[in-house]
């Protein structure tokens, strides 16, 4: 965008063959509602000192912040009305020929709220400041009017800003929403691409990532959080997508080289979700990493003790730890649920966080998940 010259150039009156007569002008002023308050003689007195200015596309007609010295009213062309300090690509509004701009910076003797710029060749009649007071100070009973137009013109301007308001909230939960979805998608698809490689840990994740629900409910986390957990949840073994197959499958107790290289899952599936401005994949990085830390610091990979295990990363672990007993796997049978439940009592306070346990053992998130 350009800057527009403020002293006579090609683009002003003096320079442009056969200009309107004053009378011509006058009506052309009196076409913009403000000063259609004013008496014929008034506009006409105003029309013989106002400045034909003309404007190619992307010039600034003012800038945001600039002194109110002269409103406008626009002859022909396009004009919009911007807030660079604020959303340079946004326009606030366009305007065309018989609107005026500028008046409310003139009359009340303040900065401009907004930049005004040209979107095609346009041309406007600028009225100084100085003219302006000097007819309205002429006409009193006029000027009395014209505020009082003001004043209906504002209400509805700001009527419309409550509607325009409401339409943009209503498009951002919209977009929010899509971008949640999508957001939601791509935690599905990374999910899937883990559980494509072991045949139980589809119905494990999904099971899982229901019962943590459940006992982040029972352990009062907000319903946003817990909406969070449940998908994050999901993502909890995402890194042993890095595993190898004869690792990840192999039937029977692993080689101490193969534990090693399964333990890598948590940091590698933490660096997978990294850096993400998503909150579902944020609180994911922190499963991943911290699932298999255990409350007395025997855990793995950082050796987190106690309460220094984030409390969704250890509501994972309870959920994690009775799901796999009670689920067959290549190096066990499932395990009966009293067995299971009771398992979780031995690990309370050693592996598992205890208020955990005893909340899962007392509202039983697994029932409440379903299958």
């Amino acid at each position: 965008m350009r800057a527009s010259s403020t002293t006579p150039t090609s683009t002003d009156a003096a320079s442009l063959a056969e200009p309107p007569g004053i009378p011509v002008l006058a009506r052309e002023l009196a076409q913009a509602p403000l000063l259609a308050e004013l008496p014929l003689d008034a506009l006409t007195d105003l029309a013989a000192n106002a400045r034909r200015r003309r404007f190619a596309p992307g010039d600034i007609v003012f800038h945001e912040g600039a002194a109110g010295d002269a409103l406008h009213v626009i002859r022909r062309g396009l004009l919009a009305v911007v807030r660079p300090s604020r959303d340079p690509g946004l326009i606030l509004n366009r305007m065309g020929p018989g609107e005026a701009f500028g008046e409310i910076a003139v009359l009340t003797e303040s900065a401009r709220l907004a930049s005004v710029v040209t979107v095609e060749p346009s041309e406007t009649l600028e009225v100084t400041k100085a003219d302006f007071d000097r007819v309205l100070a002429a006409n009193p009973r006029a000027t009395r009017r014209m505020l009082g137009a003001l004043a209906r013109s504002l209400t509805l301007a700001k009527e419309e800003v409550t509607r325009h308001n409401s339409r943009l909230e209503a498009t951002v939960r919209e977009r929010t929403a899509d971008l949640r979805e999508s957001q939601l998608e791509v935690v599905r698809r990374l999910s899937h691409a883990a559980e494509s490689r072991d045949d139980h840990t589809g119905v494990h994740t999904s099971r899982m990532s229901r019962m943590c629900a459940e006992l982040g409910r029972a352990a009062g986390l907000p319903e946003a959080q817990i909406e969070l957990l449940l998908h994050a949840a999901s993502m909890h073994d995402i890194g042993k997508i890095a595993i190898p197959d004869r690792v990840l499958l192999k039937q029977g107790p692993l080689e101490p080289d193969e534990w090693e290289l399964m333990k890598s899952h948590t940091i590698v599936g933490a660096e997978m979700l990294a850096g993400s401005s998503s909150p579902v994949v944020q609180m994911g990085e922190v499963i991943a990493r911290a699932h298999h830390e255990k409350w007395d610091g025997t855990g793995y990979p950082l050796g987190l003790k106690g309460e220094e295990i984030p409390l969704v990363a250890r509501i994972c672990a309870v959920c994690d730890v009775y799901d796999a007993l009670v689920s067959d796997r290549p190096y066990k049978a499932a395990w009966p649920i009293d067995q299971a439940l009771g398992e979780l009592r031995r690990l309370a306070g050693r592996h598992l966080d205890p208020r955990l346990v005893a909340l899962f053992v007392e509202r039983r998130p697994d029932l409440r998940a379903g299958d």
